[in-house]
């Protein structure tokens, strides 16, 4: 398994269990996650919504923290 900086290997693992409360605390409140298709989600909830049915992603291709360490934007591997 590839090794990943801390907080994508956190955030793979949070999504894989499913531990959207968890997931939420480490999302960025001005969170931007793009998928693999394109759709674009702002904000803790509407990401967690757009992702929760989906197959867990891989490593993001691109992914921004904030200070605190909190995900700001997650551009997922097109294709």
């Amino acid at each position: 398994m590839a090794e990943f900086v801390p907080a994508v290997g956190n955030i793979l693992s949070l999504i894989e269990r499913g531990d959207w409360v968890r997931l939420e605390r480490e999302l960025a409140p001005n969170i931007h996650w793009i998928t693999a298709v394109e759709e674009h989600h702002h904000g803790p909830a509407n990401v967690i919504a757009g992702i929760r049915h989906d197959m867990p992603p891989g490593p993001p291709a691109f992914h921004e923290l904030d200070a605190d360490g909190r995900l700001t934007l997650w551009v997922d591997k097109m294709g």
